[in-house]
């Protein structure tokens, strides 16, 4: 009993864990993408409860925080954005982030302030933090100069008109969040050294949140090519899938998937991508996501 207690203490495992699963085994770090894919189809009983009050605050409280530095300290301050909005509109925005953001940190599985100075009290937990936050800050620096550029101000409706330049800055921005996506599948079962560069130590809840990153990629496909067929169906609809719907599957995307500072900081930049629309342009939910 006192070697399973120093297991579960060693591997993080949950109570109802039973040790004697192959899970648990030495082999569990060679999980196939098969195993995973069949656990992701017919596993249940997935469980967590370590998000704090205090990470619950500080996740929403900086994030809504981001709205106030990117619009009033950067977008307006360096005039990149035209629009003066009411008190009344910024604080509906304000309110809308902080449901964004605590809808993203009460997910069971988003383990943000694990390896943040929240749990960890060192340094290393900090600077995971600070990356987290600055990747948001970064980008609204990056994004909003690109913006101020003729190249970047196009839309894909219009791809027939755009120039050889302007289809290139797609192709990249398409390439990058691709490349992003293959660096999420091969933390699924990495091998040789790329298991000693991001990829822990494997146990049950690194399992857990596997599977969970295969079932949500699954179904944000689905709902990608359902909504497409469903517009697509309507001569008046016009498929617009805007920058914010990107920004926040891939923050959903990423709350699975918090494993090293580099996860952290790619999450701090999908937020620059939904608060920036936000306050840039507006959320309007009835219209396929334009």
């Amino acid at each position: 009993m006192e070697q399973h207690a120093l297991l579960r203490k060693h591997f993080d495992l949950d109570e109802d864990f039973d040790l004697n699963e192959d899970l648990n085994k030495k082999t569990t770090h060679n999980i196939s993408l098969k195993k995973l894919l069949m656990k992701a189809l017919t596993s249940c009983n997935i469980k967590w409860s370590q998000t704090s009050w205090l990470g619950i605050f500080v996740y929403v409280s900086v994030c809504c925080l981001n709205y106030i530095i990117g619009y009033y300290g950067i977008y307006r301050s360096l005039g990149w954005t035209t629009e003066k909005h009411s008190p009344v509109r910024v604080f509906g925005d304000i309110v809308t982030v902080g449901w964004f953001s605590l809808g993203f940190v009460a997910l069971p599985w988003h383990q943000w302030e694990k390896l943040t100075y929240i749990q960890t009290r060192d340094c290393a937990g900090a600077c995971r933090f600070l990356v987290w936050w600055l990747g948001t800050i970064i980008g609204f620096l990056t994004y909003g100069f690109m913006g101020t550029h003729p190249l970047f101000q196009t839309s894909l409706d219009s791809w027939s008109t755009l120039t050889s330049g302007q289809q290139a800055v797609y192709g990249g921005a398409f390439t990058t969040i691709g490349l992003i996506i293959i660096y999420w599948f091969s933390k699924l079962c990495p091998c040789g050294r790329c298991k000693k560069i991001y990829n822990p130590p494997m146990n049950r809840k690194i399992m857990n949140r596997k599977i969970i990153f295969i079932r949500v990629l699954i179904l944000t496909s689905l709902l990608f090519v359902i909504s497409y067929l469903l517009c697509s169906s309507d001569d008046s609809c016009i498929y617009h899938l805007h920058h914010w719907w990107f920004g926040f599957v891939l923050i959903l995307l990423s709350s699975t998937s918090l494993d090293n500072w580099f996860d952290y900081l790619l999450q701090g930049i999908f937020w620059t991508f939904l608060i920036e629309s936000i306050f840039d342009y507006g959320v309007q939910f009835g219209r396929f996501f334009i």
